[in-house]
């Protein structure tokens, strides 16, 4: 189901300050009263980083104007290019990457 205006907005507001370094694309997908963020990761997720993507999801939680039944978290590992994953209803934030996969800028 696609995001309304609002949501979508409220649902990037929670990233402020919670963007790790390795995180490469922030998605969402809102069903009904359920919710899943799918954080997707250049290296095997630590305590920091699953930290942060629980406090992005809670606060999209207590900021809604309705109770979610359901609140999922997934935290995955990748290599793929960006454009190959998949994007669930809506990015929420994707990093710069080159070809090569890296956040180095080309010559």
């Amino acid at each position: 189901m696609p995001l309304d205006d609002k949501t979508f907005i409220w649902a990037v507001k929670c990233l402020i300050g919670e963007i790790s370094r390795d995180m490469r694309m922030v998605v969402l997908r809102l069903d009904g009263l359920s919710a899943k963020f799918r954080y997707y990761l250049d290296r095997e997720p630590n305590d920091f980083t699953r930290e942060r993507a629980e406090i992005i999801a809670v606060n999209f939680d207590s900021g809604l104007s309705y109770a979610l039944d359901h609140l999922d978290i997934e935290l995955v590992y990748s290599t793929e290019p960006l454009g190959r994953l998949d994007n669930l209803d809506v990015v929420l934030f994707r990093r710069w990457e080159n070809d090569a996969g890296d956040t180095t800028p080309d010559e």
